[in-house]
C-alpha cells in the first residue's frame, strides 16, 4: 500500500490570525483619520491666518470619532468654534456670494457715532432709537450711500459718540453760560448688498486630505509592522 500524508487544518489559528488582521486594518484606519484630520485643520488654520487678518483662524476647532481606540467608521471633523458672528465672518471670507438686507431693505451699518453695541453685537436702527428715545432721519445721496442720521444731539468730544441733548443738559449749559447747538449726526450708513471677501479657497486643501488618508492608512500599517 502506498504511503498516504494526511493534513490538518487548525481553523482557531486562522479565525486568530484573521481577526489579529482585522484589528490591524481597524486600527490603521482610525489612527489614520486621527493623523489627517489634525494635519487638515492646522493647514486650515496656516491658510487663513495668512488671508484674513486678526485671529479668526484660532476658531477652527478638530474632532475625531471616536476619540481613541478603534472603529469600524472612523470620522473626522473640522468645525468652527464660535457663536453665529464668528460662524458669519468665517463664511464671510471663505465663499463667494452677497450679503443683502431682508425683504431686498439696505443693510444698515452703524457708523462710530453710533457708540457701543453692548449686548445685541448686530445694532440695528430700532434698536438705537429705543435706546437713545430719537427717531433717525433717512438721508438720500445720489450717487452715494444714503444715511440715517440724528438731529437732536451732538458729539462726545472724547469717544466721538452721539449723545442727546436733554432738558437737564441744557439747563446746566445756559447756569454755565453755554449755549449747545444741534448738529445733524451720521448714525447709519444704508447699502443695498457686500460681496462677500472670499479670500481663502477651501476645498482644494480638504481634497489634498482625502487624498493623503490613503496613504496614511498604508503608513500606519507599515509602521505595524505588516
Amino acid at each position: 500500500m502506498a504511503d498516504s500524508v494526511r493534513f490538518g487544518v487548525d481553523t482557531a489559528s486562522i479565525r486568530s490570525a484573521r481577526d489579529d488582521a482585522a484589528r490591524r486594518m481597524l486600527r490603521a484606519g482610525s489612527d489614520a483619520v486621527r493623523v489627517t484630520t489634525r494635519e487638515l485643520e492646522q493647514d486650515l488654520e496656516q491658510l487663513v491666518r495668512g488671508a484674513v487678518p486678526g485671529g479668526l483662524w484660532r476658531a477652527l476647532k478638530s474632532a475625531v470619532y471616536p476619540r481613541s481606540g478603534i472603529a469600524r467608521n472612523p470620522a473626522g471633523e473640522i468645525y468652527v468654534n464660535g457663536g453665529s458672528r464668528t460662524k458669519g465672518a468665517f463664511e464671510f471670507f471663505t465663499r463667494p456670494g452677497r450679503i443683502a438686507g431682508k425683504d431686498g431693505f439696505y443693510l444698515a451699518i452703524p457708523l462710530p457715532a453710533a457708540g457701543s453695541r453692548g449686548r445685541n453685537r448686530n445694532l440695528t436702527p430700532g434698536e438705537w432709537e429705543r435706546r437713545t428715545g430719537i427717531r433717525l432721519r433717512f438721508v438720500y445721496r445720489p450717487g452715494r450711500a444714503s444715511l440715517l442720521v440724528a438731529d437732536e444731539g451732538t458729539l462726545n468730544g472724547r469717544t466721538g459718540t452721539f449723545r442727546p441733548i436733554t432738558r437737564k443738559r441744557t439747563q446746566a449749559d445756559e447756569r454755565r453760560g453755554f449755549l449747545r447747538g444741534d448738529t445733524t449726526t451720521p448714525i447709519f450708513v444704508l447699502i443695498p448688498s457686500v460681496a462677500f471677501a472670499n479670500r481663502v479657497s477651501l476645498q482644494p486643501v480638504i481634497d489634498g486630505a482625502g487624498a493623503r488618508l490613503s496613504s496614511e492608512v498604508v503608513k500606519q500599517l507599515t509602521a505595524m509592522g505588516q
